[in-house]
C-alpha cells in the first residue's frame, strides 16, 4: 500500500490540499495520513479542522512512499533540521515530495530544489525566504507545477496541475486519465 503524509502547518492551504489528497485517496488507493509540527490538530485558512496522526518528527514518516508539504504562512518561518534531513533522505531514497506555494520554502531550505527545475509563488519570492538556496538558478516561471524527477513544486495557484504532476508519480500506467483530470477542471476556463 502505498501511504502519503501531508505535512500541514498551522494555517495550512485548504485548496492545495484537497485536489491531491482526496485524488491520491479516492482513485489511487494511497492511505493518506496527516503531520503537524506538534501532532495537534491544525486548522486550515478556510477553518478545517485537521486532525493529526504525527508530529513533524516521528520517525515514522520515513517510512512513507509520497510526502506533501502544503503551503501556509507558517513555512516561511519554520526551520526545523531533523525535517530537512528527513526530506533529503527521502529524496536520496527515491520517494516522491510535492510542494507547493510555501511548502517550497521548506524544499528549499530542506536542499531538494538543488539542481531541479522547480518553480514556486515566484523567483524573488522564494529566493527572499530562502537566500542563498541551492538551485535557484534552476527556478521555472510557471503557471502549472513543475516535476523534475520525483519533485513536484508549484504556487499557490496551481494546485490542480500539483495534484496531476503528484498523481503521474503515483500511477504513471494512468496517464489518459491525469490529462482528463487537468482537462476537466480546465473547462472552467474554457468559456
Amino acid at each position: 500500500m502505498t501511504v502519503a503524509v501531508a505535512f500541514l502547518q498551522p494555517g495550512w492551504a485548504d485548496w492545495e490540499a484537497g485536489p491531491v489528497l482526496a485524488a491520491l485517496r479516492e482513485y489511487y488507493g494511497v492511505q493518506v495520513e496527516v503531520a503537524t509540527p506538534d501532532g495537534e490538530p491544525q486548522t486550515s485558512i478556510g477553518g478545517v479542522l485537521a486532525a493529526a496522526d504525527y508530529r513533524f518528527a516521528d520517525p515514522v514518516l520515513a517510512d512513507a512512499d509520497v510526502l506533501l508539504l502544503i503551503g501556509s504562512d507558517a513555512w516561511p518561518g519554520y526551520r526545523d533540521e531533523a525535517l530537512f534531513s528527513l526530506l533529503r533522505q527521502a529524496q536520496a531514497d527515491g520517494k516522491i515530495i510535492g510542494a507547493i506555494c510555501a511548502g517550497t520554502v521548506a524544499a528549499a531550505r530542506a536542499g531538494l530544489l538543488a539542481g531541479r527545475a522547480h518553480t514556486s509563488n515566484g523567483g524573488d519570492w522564494l529566493a527572499g525566504h530562502a537566500p542563498g538556496y541551492a538551485g535557484a538558478g534552476a527556478y521555472v516561471d510557471s503557471a502549472k507545477a513543475v516535476a523534475d524527477g520525483r519533485v513536484v513544486t508549484a504556487s499557490g495557484v496551481a494546485p490542480v496541475t500539483f495534484c496531476a504532476e503528484i498523481c503521474r508519480l503515483v500511477a504513471p500506467e494512468a496517464e489518459e486519465a491525469h490529462q482528463d483530470y487537468v482537462a476537466t477542471f480546465a473547462r472552467e476556463f474554457g468559456v
